[in-house]
């Protein structure tokens, strides 16, 4: 009897000192402002991302050379895939149209544009959410426009405060990259 006592309280002592994980999913725009016409179909490939983001964990930059990543704290989804959806869907709702797809993969025909999009840098780091990216338009016709993004989000150390803004700095990309095609 005084074994399963002592097993018992042992599970118990276990059970509570481990942390229960969240899981989370960066939406991107919520509303879109305003819609613009576009006169071609666009392809967006897939959204190149810092290998920190191939761990599932949200990751903080901890030093001027450290990522630490949050052990408590995971994406749902792989988010090189999940915010190149994300973007697309975006990009549908803001050109009011269907001509946004994944590129090469969604496209039965050649696109009259093709988004090709690096993502640098997207990490919390000294009290803030940085996104530094990079994105090139080439047009059928070779014709090709390059452009840069960056944005410095304020933000607590909090987890859901990071996710937060840094689904506030994405937003405001989203935004960016629509404009650019819009000419």
């Amino acid at each position: 009897m005084k074994i399963l006592v002592v097993i018992m309280i042992g599970l118990l002592i276990v059970g509570c000192s481990i942390r229960s994980k969240s899981y989370y999913l960066l939406d991107g725009q919520k509303e879109t402002v305003e819609t613009a016409k576009i006169k071609s179909s666009v392809g967006v490939e897939n959204i190149s991302l810092p290998r920190y983001f191939e761990q599932n964990n949200v990751a903080v930059k901890t030093g001027e050379n450290q990522v630490t990543f949050v052990p408590e704290a995971n994406w749902v989804n792989n988010m090189n895939e999940h915010l190149t959806g994300v973007l697309i869907s975006y990009l549908k709702r803001y050109f009011n149209t269907t001509e946004v797809y994944l590129y090469p993969w969604d496209v039965s025909k050649k696109v009259a544009r093709k988004v090709t999009i690096k993502i640098e840098s997207f990490i919390y780091h000294d009290k803030s959410v940085f996104l530094d990216a990079s994105w090139e338009i080439m047009e059928k016709d070779g014709r090709k426009m390059a452009k840069f993004f960056h944005i410095k989000v304020p933000s607590s150390s909090k987890t859901d405060d990071i996710v937060r803004h840094m689904d506030e700095a994405f937003s405001a990309f989203e935004v960016a990259v629509a404009k650019s095609l819009k000419r």
